[in-house]
């Protein structure tokens, strides 16, 4: 099948020569070292002018191509005001629609995702076809000035797709996705995301801005004041920060401790060990130390390919004992791990400038072929509630408000510490966020941010 880009065309593979992921330090932009002005973060005006100036201006990720993976699957995506309904027609292109009749403005469909053979509206009975072309008008006679079908379709919004993504844009004008994503395909092409199978959905209303949680999934400087648990598993100093223009990364190792945790001896911790084991690594047969562990689990996850049919073979060793840690500007994080992708979106709440809804979808890497996938994926998860059974076709999407129920520990303890820092940007005292240079990526993050809002 053949589809315009604006159709739902997979942008990502302009080559087929396959390069492993890039890992040289990108160079540093010069960004200065003003304050970050705290207003952003609390003020209800800055709702409606960046749903003006970025929200409407960027390229969104909507949802999985999984939730479209058939004609008459379609899914709903909203943010602020907006209703976005994504469909896959008879024809096979993947389209975004905004979500309300052509009649009398009702929305078409609820959020979450489904199959129709068509669209019909509550209200009055207007149908469509999946493609948004009108189908048929209750007592169309009775419309005097007419019911004509290129008047009356679903309006359509840019629609593209890369890596197993729905992607959509507000903006006729805008790049192709591919030119907006610039090198982010070419580094994630390896991880083969449209091949991971999706095994948790969830959305949790967390009591903070949307850019607050942007800003602490930007460092690890919070590592040792948030997650303490962690640093007995992961180095939050040797991090590699990279800057791709509006896009960054980092890159953390993991199977290493924080050099804060590191002992004269250089032996492996209790937790560590705890977290290996997880994994089935055989940590009675490992005679090194902190220093070798992460050669030392990286041969041994190539090694159980025989026995659990992952296919590793794409990956460094680098990228399979390290997260690799992705921010596409707006508003998506993707942690990456050999086994596992996390892939997080940090939605405005339409109308309190103190709340924001946090989508966690985690998708596992499987067996050439396979569909179905195990919710754990090892060591990756030990801080994630997954449970232990087989996700057997489409996980259920979860909705609670942080305090409800546990999203893990990490999350958990990230949810708790953005809501203090909510309330403190609201005070008097607060004069500007004082920004390290570890902490450059959330540096960059107001740069872009400030060049779409103007400021």
């Amino acid at each position: 099948m053949t589809s315009s880009p604006s159709d739902g065309a997979d942008t990502m593979n302009r080559s087929s020569k396959f390069t492993f992921t890039p890992q040289d330090k990108a160079p540093d932009p010069d960004l200065g070292a003003e304050r970050i002005p705290v207003d952003r973060y609390t003020d209800p005006a800055f709702l409606t002018l960046e749903d003006e100036h970025i929200w409407s201006k960027t390229w969104l990720l909507a949802g999985a191509v999984c939730d479209v993976a058939k004609p008459g699957d379609y899914f709903v995506f909203e943010n602020l005001r907006e209703s976005i309904l994504v469909t896959r027609a008879a024809d096979g292109d993947i389209r975004a629609f905004y979500n309300v009749c052509q009649h009398r403005g009702n929305q078409l469909k609820p959020a979450g995702c489904g199959y129709a053979d068509h669209l019909v509206c509550g209200f009055h009975g207007w149908q469509y076809h999946m493609d948004g072309t009108l189908k048929h008008i209750p007592e169309a006679h009775d419309f005097p000035q007419g019911t004509p079908a290129d008047e009356l379709g679903l309006q359509k919004l840019r629609c593209e797709t890369w890596g197993g993504f729905v992607w959509v844009s507000m903006d006729p004008d805008i790049e192709p996705l591919i030119d907006y994503l610039g090198v982010i395909p070419e580094h994630l092409a390896p991880y083969e995301f449209e091949d991971m199978v999706l095994v948790a959905d969830e959305t949790v209303e967390w009591n903070c801005n949307w850019k607050t949680s942007v800003d602490i999934f930007s460092e690890t400087y919070h590592v040792r004041g948030v997650h303490p648990e962690s640093e007995d598993i992961a180095d939050d100093v040797n991090v590699q920060m990279d800057i791709y223009g509006r896009h960054t990364r980092f890159i953390a190792p993991m199977y290493i401790p924080s050099p804060r945790k590191i002992g004269d001896d250089k032996a492996l911790n209790d937790t560590l060990v705890d977290y290996l084991k997880s994994e089935g690594f055989p940590v009675e047969g490992f005679n090194g130390d902190v220093t070798t562990l992460r050669g030392a689990v990286a041969a041994h996850k190539r090694a159980m390919t025989s026995e659990n049919g992952l296919d590793f073979s794409n990956l460094t060793d680098d990228q399979l004992t390290a997260d690799y840690h992705y921010n596409i500007f707006p508003n998506i994080t993707f942690n990456l791990f050999g086994e596992q992708m996390w892939m997080f979106r940090h939605r405005p709440h339409p109308t309190d400038p103190d709340k924001m809804f946090f989508d966690r979808m985690i998708f596992n890497r499987v067996p050439k072929g396979e569909v179905t996938a195990d919710a754990r994926a090892g060591a990756v998860d030990l801080f994630v509630e997954l449970g232990d059974g087989v996700v057997e076709g489409r996980p259920e999407h979860v909705f609670y408000r942080h305090g409800e129920k546990s999203s893990g520990l990490l999350l958990d303890q990230d949810a708790s510490c953005l809501a203090g820092v909510q309330r403190g940007l609201h005070s008097r005292g607060m004069k500007g966020l004082w920004i390290s240079h570890h902490e450059r990526r959330i540096r960059n993050f107001h740069h872009w941010w400030e060049k779409y809002m103007g400021v």
